[in-house]
């Protein structure tokens, strides 16, 4: 049987051991071939997904990157609009403290009859813009040009805010000037204003009121050393509150000589605000107060019979509003707003308490005193009309007169008060007035006080009524429509 038949190639192939296709040595090539190719396919498939991980990580990256961008011009799309659609706008830190302030007046022209002014401060143009009332400030001048005093000057104040509504200083042609702004100037004696001190002293210190009797021999306004004597051989008494509203010298002088510990008066004096620098935006001198050195110059002290006490009309007009405020003194302002473009880069800021003076308990008993000074008083006939007109029946008001020769100037008249409604906090004002006159007077300060308490109340009262007016009418309309 030849190898090529059927069966023959059958057995070959069952029973005969084939030659394999890869030799024994060959395989571990290959083994280590396919391992080598795997690892190559792994660390290919490995740095892929690492390449495509970074990727995505910065593709992350960038789309929060964008996010936040677009909020923050979202922020600041919002953040402008607010700014543009509110004006003006005040910084938070204010470009102008009190230096900067006086320091910008002292380049305004000081007329006070506008309510702003426009200065530069070498790179814009700034508006100052005042809290003075213009009706006053043209009442305040127009009564100077009238009457002619040789000198004069005007403050009046809000009582409740320190506010300043009227600034006026006056200096006539034939005398010789005395500079600017009158009203700041401390140059003036103080006269009997003081008496206000001595008495604001007898009350708390030795336990006065105003009913409180006094002796007294002579007449009420001169101090001769008779009067003084401690033991009088002819005299009668007086009350305080008497004293206080004619003026008397001689019950004030033994007040401070004999009622009062040593050195009272003084320490009374620096407690009103004598011998103080005074927070103003302008320049003010403070109010000089000397220590007497005797009994005599206590008694000069006490009564206002010097010419050494000196006061400036701001001072007065601040003592005059602590009287009717229970004793405290705001801080005075005249600048409301100082604005820059569009925006207000400084506005004042809410009252704020200089000084309490006194107690409450003194502050009411004075404010009764300086009533009766207008009423009954040595200011009775300048407060003549607005004690017979009803339209001031519900307003509280008085102060203090004082008049002294002043040598080389004449003779100084001052009037220190204030006017308020019980109520309405609206009507309440303090003014100091002073008038300087040569040999025959033209005008009382205390006349001037009176026409601006009702020049100043008045309009207020007007405008209410009209606002009353204006509402009656409107429903009296809405009445005859519903008919």
């Amino acid at each position: 049987m030849s190898d090529s038949s059927p069966m023959i190639r059958r057995v070959l192939r069952d029973g005969t051991p084939r030659k394999p296709l890869i030799p024994r040595k060959g395989r571990i090539r290959v083994a280590l071939l396919i391992t080598l190719i795997a690892a190559l396919t792994w660390l290919q498939l490995s740095g892929a997904l690492s390449c495509d991980k970074k990727e995505n990580q910065d593709t992350t990256k960038k789309v929060e990157n964008k996010k936040v961008k677009k909020k923050n011009r979202k922020t600041a799309t919002k953040t402008s609009l607010v700014a543009k659609t509110s004006a003006p706008v005040v910084n938070k830190k204010p470009e102008f403290g009190s230096v900067e302030i006086k320091e910008l007046l002292s380049r305004v022209p000081g007329s006070w009859l506008k309510p702003c002014d426009t200065v530069s401060d070498g790179k814009k143009d700034l508006i100052v813009c005042y809290s003075l009332d213009s009706s006053l400030q043209k009442l305040g001048k127009s009564l100077m040009k009238r009457y002619k005093p040789l000198y004069g000057a005007i403050v009046a104040i809000h009582q409740g805010t320190g506010r300043v509504l009227s600034l006026i200083s006056w200096n006539h042609d034939s005398v010789p000037s005395l500079g600017n702004n009158l009203f700041c100037k401390s140059f003036f004696p103080a006269a009997s204003i003081f008496k206000t001190v001595t008495a604001a002293a007898a009350i708390e210190l030795a336990g006065f009121t105003s009913e409180s009797q006094i002796l007294h021999t002579g007449r009420n306004h001169t101090l001769y050393r008779y009067q003084l004597e401690k033991e009088l051989a002819v005299f009668k008494e007086i009350s305080l509150e008497f004293a206080y509203a004619n003026s008397v010298n001689p019950a004030f002088a033994r007040i401070g000589m004999y009622s009062l510990p040593q050195n009272a008066l003084v320490d009374f004096g620096n407690r009103f605000g004598f011998n103080t620098e005074m927070q103003f935006e302008l320049p003010v001198e403070p109010s000089n107060l000397p220590t007497p050195d005797s009994s005599f110059t206590i008694a000069e002290l006490a009564s206002g019979f010097n010419q050494n006490t000196t006061l400036s009309p701001l001072h007065g007009a601040l003592i005059a509003s602590a009287i009717s405020q229970q004793g405290r003194i705001h801080y005075p302002y005249i600048v409301d707003s100082i604005v820059s473009g569009k925006s207000a880069i400084y506005r004042a800021g809410a009252p704020k308490i200089w000084k309490t003076i006194m107690q409450e308990r003194t502050a009411a008993e004075l404010s009764g005193m300086m009533k009766c000074v207008a009423r009954y008083g040595t200011a009775r006939k300048s407060f003549k009309y607005m004690k017979n007109s009803r339209r001031f029946d519900d307003i509280d008001y008085g102060g203090k007169t004082g008049s002294v020769d002043k040598d080389g100037i004449g003779r100084v008249d001052w009037f220190i008060g204030f006017a308020k409604h019980p109520q309405d906090k609206r009507q309440q004002i303090a003014v100091s007035v002073l008038t300087v006159h040569g040999a025959y007077w033209t005008v009382h300060s205390s006349y001037i006080a009176s026409e601006y308490f009702r020049k100043y109340l008045r309009s207020i009262q007007l405008e209410d009524e009209k606002a009353l007016k204006m509402v009656a009418s409107a429903e009296d309309s809405s009445i005859n429509r519903s008919e």
